[in-house]
């Protein structure tokens, strides 16, 4: 088995090597210092396996892993234990996700082993980092549909009558007079081609459920 280590780190690099000269299955090692360098010893060395840095010079491991991983299982193994890099990292091709510190020749045996046997591998505390990084996604509000129709007023205001809010509660809510909230909501009647406050109403929620 080949591995391709990617790091700027000449120092990370060197101690990756001695834990991967440990390692029964692996046969050859080549090195690269960047996101670039890597893709062009990758094209000659092809490598089964590339250990591949978050952050670097010239180019990133975020910014090389899409052409690495085309041809190679790619494991991030890096200090960035941010839950969007780790979510970024995966959605891009990566295998694995490893964090420097929690690494010996055991977890990077098998890391290297699953990944090579087509699983997936992610170091202590990234999976419940990956987890709650989707949830959150997840959980933000998805725009309305409708909203494109309307102005960003008109659609707030049409927002919150839909959540049952009183023309006053609107006005008091969104600092404007009753008069006003009711000349939005008129004008969201045209725009959306019905003719009352209950259309308008029942329309946006069953934009929202869909």
């Amino acid at each position: 088995m080949k591995v391709l280590v990617v790091d700027d780190n000449t120092i990370v690099r060197m101690g990756l090597r001695r834990v991967l000269e440990q390692v029964r299955d692996v046969e050859e090692v080549e090195e690269a210092a960047d996101g670039v360098e890597a893709i062009e010893v990758a094209r000659s060395f092809d490598p089964d396996i590339v250990l591949l840095d978050v952050r670097m010079p010239r180019m990133g491991g975020l910014e090389a892993l899409p052409s690495l991983a085309g041809n190679a299982s790619v494991i991030m193994m890096t200090s960035d234990d941010g839950a969007e890099t780790i979510a970024s990292a995966m959605k891009a091709g990566a295998k694995g996700y490893l964090i420097h510190g929690h690494l010996g020749v055991g977890e990077v045996a098998a890391a290297i082993a699953a990944c090579s046997g087509g699983g997936t591998v992610l170091g202590p505390g990234v999976a419940e980092k990956l987890t709650l990084q989707v949830a959150a996604v997840e959980a933000e509000p998805r725009p309305n549909p409708l909203a494109g129709r309307l102005t960003e007023r008109e659609a707030e205001v049409l927002g919150a009558a839909a959540r049952g809010m009183s023309n006053k509660d609107i006005a008091e809510e969104q600092f404007l007079s009753a008069r006003t909230v009711k000349n939005y909501i008129n004008s969201a009647y045209v725009k959306l081609g019905v003719h009352s406050r209950a259309e308008a109403i029942l329309l946006w929620r069953e934009a929202e459920g869909s």
